[in-house]
C-alpha cells in the first residue's frame, strides 16, 4: 500500500509539471497528502512494532469481590495499601496438626510495590492473614527513590536491544524480528536476589512480547535506562540438574 501510494505521489508530482488545467488548490491538497503519506510510511518502517504500556497502581489483577476483601484486611490490620497493586489472592483453610485440630481461615495476598507512580519490578511482597489477622509479611518494603520517571532510552532502541539479546542468548533473533513488543518503565533494585538488603533503585525498562500474559511473559529482559545496560534476561527455561 505504501509503495502504491508512493507511485501515485510520483505521478501527481509529474502531472503538476506537465498539466496546467488542474486547479492549484486541488494539486496542493494532493501534494500535501502525498508528502504526509511518504513521511508516515517511512517512520512506520523505522519504528518496528513496540509500544509502551503503563500499568497504574490501581490496575489490580484480582476480581472486584476479592479486592473488597483485601482492602478490608489491610485496613483492619493498619496496613497502608496506597502503593500496592494486588496481583494474586489465595483463600483456603488450614487444619492444625495438634488437638483440638481446629480449622483456621487462611488468606494470602501478593502485591507489587509502586513509587512515584510506577512499578518496582523487584518489589513484590506477600501478606498472609490467619483468621483475618496479619500472620507474616514476606519481602522488603521499599524506601522509595528521588529518581524521576522521564526516560532516556527510546522504544526503537529497546526493540533493537531485545532482538539482539534474543539472538545472543537463544539464537532466535530471526524468529522474533517481526514480533510486536511491549515495554514498561519502572524501577529495578540492583541488589535484588544478591543477599544484600540495601536497596539500590535505578530506572529500568521491562521488555517482552506484546501478546504474552502473566505468569508466562517470556522471553523478558530488563534494561537500565541511564546506561542501556542489560540487567537480566530470562527465557523462561528452567533446567533441573540431578545430583546423582
Amino acid at each position: 500500500m505504501q509503495r502504491l501510494m508512493y507511485s501515485v505521489c510520483q505521478a501527481v508530482n509529474f502531472s503538476y509539471m506537465k498539466v496546467g488545467h488542474l486547479s492549484g488548490f486541488f494539486l496542493l491538497f494532493i501534494l500535501f497528502s502525498c508528502s504526509k503519506a511518504e513521511i508516515q510510511g517511512s517512520a512506520k518502517e523505522q519504528d518496528g512494532c513496540i509500544e509502551q504500556v503503563i500499568i497504574p497502581v490501581s490496575a489490580h489483577s484480582v476480581s472486584n469481590p476479592d479486592k473488597v476483601i483485601i482492602d478490608k484486611l489491610f485496613s483492619d490490620n493498619g496496613i497502608d495499601n496506597r502503593h500496592y497493586r494486588y496481583f494474586n489472592y489465595l483463600h483456603d483453610t488450614l487444619q492444625t496438626l495438634y488437638p483440638p485440630f481446629t480449622k483456621k481461615d487462611n488468606k494470602t495476598v501478593r502485591v507489587d510495590q509502586y513509587t512515584n507512580g510506577v512499578r518496582i519490578f523487584t518489589g513484590d511482597m506477600v501478606f498472609n492473614f490467619i483468621d483475618n489477622i496479619l500472620n507474616f509479611t514476606g519481602g522488603d518494603a521499599t524506601k522509595g527513590t528521588s529518581l524521576n520517571t522521564s526516560p532516556q532510552l527510546t522504544l526503537d532502541q529497546l526493540r533493537d536491544f531485545f532482538i539482539r539479546d534474543i539472538e545472543q542468548f537463544d539464537h532466535k533473533g530471526d524468529q522474533f524480528k517481526d514480533t510486536c513488543l511491549k515495554a514498561e518503565l519502572g524501577y529495578y533494585n540492583l541488589n535484588a536476589g544478591s543477599g544484600n538488603t540495601k536497596e539500590v533503585l535505578v530506572k529500568a525498562w521491562r521488555v517482552t512480547t506484546k501478546n504474552s500474559v502473566p505468569p508466562s511473559e517470556y522471553p523478558v529482559a530488563y534494561y537500565q535506562d541511564d546506561n542501556t545496560k542489560l540487567i537480566t534476561y530470562d527465557n523462561g527455561i528452567r533446567t533441573l540438574t540431578s545430583l546423582h
